[in-house]
């Protein structure tokens, strides 16, 4: 996983460096040891021949260095580019009712071609592949901030509190609540703001809620 995560970064440092959504072509005078050929999923899906180069530490590792996530560690024969896997991850995470399979046919029917139930199997697989490799990146960049500490969040983090300095100004609200994303608000009376009784206590005011008569 270690060498997947360092293609990973080495690709997308090269989109970053072209400034496309595609990496840049192999500079030349490289050593290339040999190809493996391998269907692609890609905005088309096609077969291609993948340059394995002099260097390179396993063939998984390879092709995620060039924008593919492999089904099979060793002797893959179908790989899935990054950006198929990172539009099904944005849009599960808007829709998380969009299945695999569905997501696959789609892919299918875009390419031209009729569905087999293993290819849902090896999507499932290289897109989990690709979910661990995330993790490990964000690992990594948490690692490089000095973020990684089990207490680094308790104490960076500035949690709500009733807190007061001294001499500090009223404020016209004390403390705001939310409740359900304020939907539970809706079941709550609202009032007018707390007025001073003859006692020289305070008292809710007055609702502002809408009377209703009926019986």
């Amino acid at each position: 996983m270690s060498e997947m995560v360092d293609g990973f970064l080495k690709w997308s440092e090269a989109l970053g460096v072209s400034g496309e959504m595609v990496a840049p072509p192999l500079k030349e005078g490289l050593d290339i040891q040999g190809f493996l050929t391998i269907t692609i999923f890609l905005p088309d899906s096609c077969l291609r021949d993948v340059p394995m180069i002099k260097g390179d530490k396993t063939i998984a590792a390879a092709l995620v260095e060039r924008g593919l996530i492999p089904s099979a560690p060793y002797s893959p024969s179908l790989a899935f580019s990054i950006r198929v896997l990172e539009l099904y991850r944005t849009t599960n995470l808007r829709c998380p009712h969009l299945a695999i399979q569905p997501f696959v046919k789609s892919l299918c029917d875009l390419h031209g071609k009729p569905f087999k139930p293993y290819l849902s199997k090896q999507f499932s697989i290289a897109y989990d592949v690709y979910l661990a490799i995330l993790e490990e990146t964000d690992h990594r960049v948490q690692a490089a901030l000095k973020r990684d500490t089990p207490q680094w969040r308790l104490r960076h983090a500035c949690p709500a509190c009733t807190y007061k300095l001294e001499d500090e100004d009223p404020l016209a609200f004390n403390m705001l609540f939310t409740m359900d994303g304020n939907d539970s608000l809706k079941r709550v009376i609202c009032r007018q703001l707390a007025v001073e009784n003859d006692e020289g206590e305070m008292q809710a005011g007055a609702s502002k809620e809408l009377r209703d008569d009926r019986e």
